[in-house]
């Protein structure tokens, strides 16, 4: 259950392309690990999935590329959730959606493709957004979805949101290059231009597909939302709320948090950058009275779901840069969360490895890990928030100064090489890179460890207690 964010490259403050979106696990503990799979890593041979019952050949050829699986994934399916390839081409897949029950009556989900393969059978294949949406949709069309799904696709150039809310149809819009947008578990898309495809693309039949089963509420048009999608109280608990908040803090103004008339794409009120993203995505309804951390209303703390949430298992941004050489454009920003207390951290796509604290984690603690390192740092803060966030805000100012310095200094360095594999060199940049945000880490969790045990209910002086 994930919240997306998405910007248009005519959007942001340095015309990159952004798509981002939390991770949110079913349980509160689901370590996952960050790795950068080999080009030509499977030869030919068949795809299973470890979830479901779908399996496809492997094409001869497939290009390096990122994703953050589950340790567990032999119990729990592969769920690569994220990644830029060798092309600079980004996915995140997926945001969950769900179909209302006429739809679902007449094309029901299957046992086909699901979230927990995406990534691993289209990120290797693909040479730009575009294609990775008329890849995924014919999967799809063969072999049917087996979940309601949002699936983000970017490169340099566009952005693409693609929804399947059911078993074999599916429809994808290009986002506009001066627009955003956020989503949350929802089906979105609103009017589709069928003479439109440069900016829509769909499942062969669709258009059939309503008119035979007289899905289409309204009088006119063609609202993928109203067929589509749902519109219950708990959409207006659940969903609604985080795109209202995301909505306002991007500066598309948004009165009542239960609207369901939310638009999917808007033109924020300034150009962004991926810490606006970033922003959104570590967000509780901060500075308003559904803020969990708020004292004074216990009601309203409780009404909403927020968007940051300590099941997050990891979240990301995947920014695709146009004013650099395109050998270091494409930036992984990634936080392993819980995203309130924690900062996200630049990984050059073009690298042949992530970080040793990042590429190995187990199911047991290991605080050098950054899974359980960024956990740990979670729990000291939100123990004693009130007194402690002042020292965490501190942290997270640091953290995101030394991360913009860190991608300064390495384009710097990228651009004073005389000779050299750039692949390498950006390998090795990466795991300085964290060591550096590592340690800043570190320094924090033990600052909150000595604040903490300040705080403690174990202690007496007798100069004021007796």
């Amino acid at each position: 259950m994930c919240t997306t964010v998405v910007v248009g490259k005519k959007a942001t403050m340095n015309g990159a392309t952004l798509i981002a979106r939390n991770c949110d696990a079913e349980i509160v503990i689901e370590p996952v690990k960050f790795i950068v799979v080999p080009e030509n890593d499977v030869t030919e041979g068949v795809y299973k999935s470890y979830l479901t019952h779908f399996k496809e050949n492997y094409p001869k050829k497939s290009l390096r590329y990122q994703m953050v699986p589950y340790i567990q994934y032999k119990k729990y399916g592969i769920f690569g959730e994220s990644g830029i390839n060798s092309k600079n081409v980004a996915m995140s897949a997926t945001e969950s959606i769900f179909s209302n029950t006429k739809v679902l009556a007449i094309d029901p989900l299957t046992d086909g493709l699901g979230e927990d393969s995406l990534v691993s059978v289209v990120l290797p294949y693909i040479s730009s957004a575009r294609e990775g949406v008329t890849y995924l949709g014919k999967l799809i069309e063969e072999y049917g979805s087996h979940e309601g799904n949002g699936v983000i696709f970017s490169d340099k150039d566009e952005i693409w949101y693609m929804e399947i809310p059911c078993g074999h149809h599916w429809i994808a819009q290009r986002v506009p290059d001066d627009c955003c947008a956020v989503i949350a578990n929802q089906s979105i898309i609103e009017e589709v231009d069928f003479n439109d495809p440069e900016n829509f693309m769909y499942s062969e039949g669709l258009r059939e597909f309503v008119e035979t089963y007289h899905l289409n509420p309204d009088y006119e048009g063609f609202n993928f939302r109203h067929i589509f999608g749902t519109s219950s109280k708990e959409d207006r608990e659940y969903n609604t709320p985080r795109v209202w908040y995301g909505q306002n803090y991007l500066g598309h103004k948004v009165e009542d948090p239960r609207s369901s008339d939310m638009p999917f794409v808007f033109k924020p009120n300034r150009k962004l950058s991926y810490e606006d993203v970033g922003a959104v995505l570590s967000s509780h309804y901060d500075e308003t009275i559904y803020d969990p951390f708020n004292s004074t209303d216990d009601a309203s703390r409780k009404l909403f779901r927020p968007i940051s949430m300590n099941r997050t298992s990891q979240s990301h941004i995947l920014e695709i840069r146009n004013d650099v050489p395109e050998e270091i454009a494409a930036i992984t920003w990634i936080n392993s969360g819980p995203t309130a207390f924690n900062p996200y951290v630049p990984f050059y796509a073009n690298s042949n490895d992530t970080a040793p604290s990042y590429n190995n984690t187990s199911m047991t603690y290991d605080i050098t890990q950054a899974y359980w390192m960024h956990r740990t740092l979670a729990v000291l803060v939100e123990r004693d928030y009130d007194v402690l966030k002042t020292v965490n805000f501190d942290y997270l100012s640091a953290a995101r100064q030394l991360a913009n310095h860190m991608v300064l200094e390495t384009d710097r360095a990228y651009k004073a090489m005389q000779s050299g594999d750039v692949t390498d060199f950006l390998t090795k940049q990466n795991k300085q890179n964290i060591e550096e945000m590592n340690h800043l880490t570190m320094t924090h969790i033990g600052e909150l460890v000595k604040k903490g045990l300040g705080l403690s209910k174990l202690t007496f002086d007798i100069t004021k207690d007796v």
